[in-house]
């Protein structure tokens, strides 16, 4: 492993999108942070905090050997799975909008199912490298990890967080099925799950009223359609070359949650066909990239372990940027490294470091 580096082609996009993530946050935050705090920097400065606190993680992570992450999966699981409880019980999680998501500290609001799905990432890397040679076994290579996992998914399904909670259901069933585990089984609970999950929207009036909306935002476009109508907008007047860093209009109190959701929007107004373009390279190259270190991990812990790790990240993204555009209706998930946000910020930078980590030790 000596003289082995970092691998450049995942830091350096890393790096280059949280840039992009600074100079947009104040962007789109500062007229409103004006408004609602007093200060054009308020969101600024807590997303410079945020940052900082990310990148000493990235760099603990990336100086540690990964396999000593081994010896952390059952106890990471149990504080995860603590976090996801508490978060539920009325005075201890922050309910905003119907959605108890939140544990405020005071200093921080953090968000358990941002470091949650990493720490499913973590167990299901372990538990499949252990059990490699009983993965035949439908009890203990496909159904231990179903409940163990899958806990943790309907965990946040209760808060609730349906686009969090489907995005760890894809990770999961990408990882079992990269795990070697047995197709017959994937297939049917695969089927189940997604059965579920269509029964968990059409319980739910609020979940219904974004189907509809991204089906034809313009039957209610004051009121479910709202964001996805303003989001075009934003679209539409950046054109190819955008109307200016600084520049957006939709930002104006016209696009909600201009600085966390709908940031890749005010990223297309102001910078965009091209900085669209950019972002999304940006993107591409770390997901190959994150693939590369994968395939090339020295051990099967560390295959599984960044390939989950690099899939949450890009998935996520991908998703968030689907939203903008009107491809899939709204779902409440950040851009990773761009949008406002502690906790996403921070667990997405600590998988960076550990995916740079792996990256280091990989084989030639």
């Amino acid at each position: 492993m000596e003289g082995r580096s970092y691998d450049a082609g995942v830091i350096l996009p890393a790096l280059f999108l949280t840039a992009v993530g600074v100079m947009m946050v104040y962007s789109t935050s500062s007229v409103y942070s004006l408004e609602t705090n007093g200060d054009p920097n308020y969101y600024l400065i807590r997303h410079s905090i945020y940052l900082a606190v990310g990148l000493v993680c990235m760099l603990v992570f990336m100086s540690i050997d990964y396999r000593h992450l081994r010896k952390l999966v059952y106890p990471a699981y149990i504080v995860g799975l603590a976090l996801l409880v508490a978060v539920l019980i009325p005075g201890v999680g922050k309910q905003v909008s119907g959605a108890r998501r939140w544990i405020d500290l005071g200093f921080f609001t953090f968000q358990p199912s941002e470091m949650a799905k990493y720490i499913v990432v973590l167990y299901l890397a372990h538990s499949l490298t252990k059990k490699r040679d009983k993965l035949d076994n439908f009890m203990v290579g496909f159904a231990s990890h179903i409940l163990v996992a899958g806990l943790f998914v309907i965990l946040i399904l209760l808060e609730p967080d349906f686009g969090t909670a489907t995005t760890l259901l894809v990770v999961m069933f990408a990882m079992l099925f990269i795990g070697e585990v047995k197709f017959k089984y994937l297939v049917p609970v695969g089927a189940v799950s997604a059965v579920f999950l269509v029964l968990a929207v059409l319980t739910k009036g609020y979940r219904m009223k974004r189907i509809t909306a991204f089906l034809d935002p313009w039957q209610d476009p004051l009121g479910s359609g709202y964001q996805a109508i303003q989001s075009f907008i934003a679209f539409s007047m950046g054109g190819i070359y955008g109307t200016g860093l600084g520049d957006s209009t939709q930002k104006l109190f016209f696009l909600p949650q201009a600085h966390t959701d709908f940031i890749f929007s005010i990223i297309g107004e102001e910078l965009g066909l091209i900085g669209i373009l950019i972002v999304i390279i940006g993107f591409t190259i770390l997901f190959i990239r994150g693939l590369r270190v994968s395939l090339r991990a020295p051990d099967l812990f560390g295959c599984y372990l960044v390939f989950g790790c690099i899939m949450l990240i890009t998935l996520q993204a991908g998703i968030n940027m689907a939203v903008a555009v009107g491809l899939f209706p709204t779902k409440g998930l950040t851009l990773p490294f761009i949008s406002y946000g502690g906790t996403s910020l921070i667990t997405t930078l600590s998988a960076i470091g550990i995916i740079l980590s792996v990256s280091k030790s990989e084989a030639k």
